[in-house]
């Protein structure tokens, strides 16, 4: 048995004989076992062999037998649990491979550790709990980040589960309870985010006595009327209020009214159904509560399927079936989960209110324009990022393409000077005079020679290193792991040899 992942045998030229992978997966803080966990198996670029995915018996063992000789990556999840993949040496981190020669068999174990929770209670001002209030967790960044809520039980106790390790800030919403109002208040009674105290939250842990005692205080009424064409009042209206607390939702005809909120940003998002008479009505608008607003009045207008457009720089138009177009609904609650858009006949419906949207094209192109309603380009943006937009009528989106992407590849070697097999590669997109990740880090792996390359390339300036210590690198610690910076220019092939980074 051998997992040595520096240094592979010459095992590729092909497998006469078959190798396995068979071992455990278990609970790390009791050991014991887990079953039906999930575990997938992936060879590494240029390896022999092919995925696989099996559970783990009732005993938590697993095994893939007649696995063609070469070096895999291994992988295990469970709901409840962190998926972890073999070999990490932190939570955050990308697993190391598995090296299989000829006729042997790797036994390994898998730990799989909890996610973290926060609980605590939330207590008037004679420190007794209050009841059917929402909590709200944040990631602990500038602006927070909206990240996971619960409802306080009878007792007003609270626990907010599945939670990675990082740093959070825990506040309470605005609450009516009898007669009395209570307004927002962060754990430790802390009224501005700049005071709010952070809570570090760690796997198989849970940070209890998070406790949160919000105030009495005046709460701001808020309510209104949609409006429209002459079907409005027939088309029952979905109306929904959001803030970085998250959403409240209330259907009418036409006067709506929300429970009393807290003075701060807001947004007001109305929607029909789609009726077959009339199609969809909608509005959107954005505005600040700090005073009471009951004569909100909110327009709806027709809302029909966005249009999409994709052309070359010259004019020519691309047809959507060779490019991907990703959406993602943005408001102040956060960032709503990745779509895939199937665009049919060069429109898809997506409903009022901001959306970002990403392309990626056919390998030898490059996004290099977009436009679309109420798009602003910041002057360092970069269109083959996500480009936010608001949709409130008859709209239509252009991604313009540009032929002769670039090109990044090199190889990544160990600290004595060996390919480091299977080894992450991290991209990232950079503005080096504002010093600031400009798009989503884009991730690859060496193969067995310890090589890598990125294709599609918008021209411009990256960062780029490799790491067994991440699987997706921040801005810190992307700053840590001293990146090499990369110019890409378009048609052009840019190289760079990377030396594995080793986190102390």
């Amino acid at each position: 048995m051998r997992t040595h992942w520096l240094v592979w045998p010459a095992v590729c030229a092909g497998a006469l004989h078959a190798a396995s992978i068979r071992g455990v997966v278990v609970e790390n803080q009791t050991g014991r076992p887990l079953s039906q966990a999930v575990v997938t198996v992936h060879p590494v670029e240029g390896s022999a062999g092919k995925a696989a995915t099996i559970r783990a018996d009732s005993y938590g063992n697993f095994g893939f037998g007649y696995l063609p000789a070469g070096i895999y990556l291994l992988s295990a999840s469970r709901p409840g649990f962190v998926a972890m993949q073999y070999g990490q040496k932190d939570w955050h981190a990308s697993g190391t491979p598995i090296v299989l020669e000829e006729n042997t068999e790797s036994a390994i174990q898998v730990r799989l550790k909890r996610f973290g929770a926060i609980s605590g209670v939330v207590m008037d001002q004679n420190d007794v709990g209050l009841p059917e209030t929402t909590v709200v967790a944040y990631r602990n960044a500038r602006p927070p980040v909206l990240v996971a809520k619960a409802v306080t039980d009878e007792r007003g106790v609270y626990r907010i589960a599945n939670l990675v390790p990082a740093s959070y800030l825990v506040r309470s919403a605005a609450k009516i309870f009898e007669e009395e109002r209570y307004l927002p208040v962060f754990a430790r009674q802390a009224e501005r985010v700049d005071e709010a105290y952070p809570i570090d939250v760690r796997l198989d842990d849970e940070s209890a006595n998070t406790h949160v005692k919000p105030g009495q205080g005046r709460l701001l009424e808020i309510g209104g009327r949609v409006y429209g064409g002459p079907y409005i009042d027939m088309l029952p209206v979905t109306v929904t209020l959001i803030s970085d607390m998250g959403s409240e939702s209330v259907t009418t005809n036409q006067d709506f009214r929300f429970n009393p909120v807290a003075p701060g940003p807001y947004e007001l998002v109305a929607e029909t159904a789609n009726d077959r008479r009339f199609g969809v009505f909608g509005g959107y608008m954005a505005f600040t509560m700090d005073r009471d607003r009951t004569d909100i009045r909110l327009g709806l207008t027709a809302i029909p399927e966005l249009g999409f457009s994709v052309r070359d720089t010259g004019g020519k138009a691309i047809t959507g079936d060779s490019v991907q177009v990703f959406a993602r609904k943005r408001n102040l609650a956060g960032t709503g989960p990745v779509q895939t858009l199937k665009i049919q006949q060069g429109r898809k419906f997506l409903g009022p209110g901001r959306w970002e949207l990403a392309m990626v094209p056919m390998a030898d192109y490059y996004v290099s324009g977009f436009s679309g309603p109420n798009y602003e380009r910041t002057p360092r943006g970069r269109p083959d990022g996500w480009n936010e937009i608001t949709i409130g009528g008859h709209d239509t989106v252009l991604f313009t393409l540009t032929a002769g992407p670039g090109t990044l590849s090199g190889v990544v070697v160990t600290s004595d000077r060996q390919a480091a097999i299977g080894a992450p590669v991290f991209l990232e997109a950079y503005d080096p005079e504002e010093r600031r990740r400009i798009k989503d880090v884009i991730f690859t792996r060496a193969d067995v020679r310890g090589a890598y390359r990125f294709l599609g390339l918008a021209p411009g300036t990256y960062r780029v290193f490799s790491s067994f210590d991440f699987q997706t690198p921040d801005e810190n610690e992307m700053d840590r792991a001293d990146p090499r910076v990369v110019t890409v220019e378009a048609g052009r092939g840019a190289t760079q040899e990377l030396v594995l980074y080793v986190d102390r």
